[in-house]
């Protein structure tokens, strides 16, 4: 009933709340970071708050599923410029220990980074995929992106402009966004990619699971040029 509902809300609220509520400042390396600003962070919140003429700011997250593998990619530079590109990896206990980096066996439980330098063509090259993907404008709108699933988000400030999508996994993977092999190609954590697969629906993926592990389930929403919100299932 509508008191019962009244009781319970604080207890449900409370971690959204404390998830979609801080701004992401900066260093997601460190893991209260990650778990207070998650949201934040995918969203490019900080990246739109400093978007300006003559800044070229990109952020790309690769959520390979949130408990097996997260990849995300930071790009600083000037618009026609060279940039430098610092790659990140969080490897958690879904994947098998062959694809763990051997020379940073502890990376699961944090973030392994690599940081490269991308030349003017590099980025010309990495513009023209970002072109080909239809990434300079909010077309993903609507798009649904579950954490127990596959799919990529670019936060991207170009000159002064902010542009923000969402791509949900096709049947094929990711063969419709271009710009994936690129940042791939110039990832030197040395930590390998969770590949592709069906995961199934939200139901079907979810049977079986005991309520501890429904809970830690989230979605997160594309809206008008960035994310509507996140929440978890309960």
């Amino acid at each position: 009933d509508n008191m019962r509902l009244a009781q319970l809300w604080p207890l449900i609220a409370a971690p959204l709340f404390l998830a979609t509520a801080c701004s992401y400042q900066g260093d997601i390396d460190k893991p209260y970071t990650q778990k207070a600003t998650w949201f934040s962070y995918v969203g490019g919140d900080d990246i739109r708050a400093r978007c300006a003429p003559g800044v070229t700011e990109y952020r790309f997250v690769y959520n390979a599923v949130y408990d097996e593998q997260l990849r995300t990619y930071e790009i600083t530079g000037t618009p026609g410029g060279a940039a430098q590109m610092t790659s990140r990896v969080q490897v958690g206990s879904g994947l098998k220990s062959s694809q763990i980096s051997v020379s940073e066996p502890l990376a699961q439980f944090g973030w392994q980074k690599s940081v490269t330098s991308l030349s003017v063509s590099d980025m010309a090259e990495l513009e023209q995929r970002l072109k080909e993907t239809g990434a300079g404008e909010p077309i993903t709108k609507g798009a649904r992106l579950r954490s127990d699933d596959f799919y990529w988000v670019s936060a991207l400030c170009y000159d002064g402009a902010f542009v923000f999508n969402g791509w949900k996994d096709s049947p094929e993977g990711f063969e419709h966004l271009s710009f994936m092999p690129f940042l791939l190609a110039h990832d030197e954590t040395g930590i390998e990619v969770n590949p592709f697969r069906d995961v199934g629906t939200e139901n079907a993926a979810r049977i079986g699971q005991s309520k501890a592990e429904r809970q830690k389930h989230f979605n997160l929403e594309v809206g008008n040029n960035g994310l509507v919100t996140g929440f978890s299932f309960f």
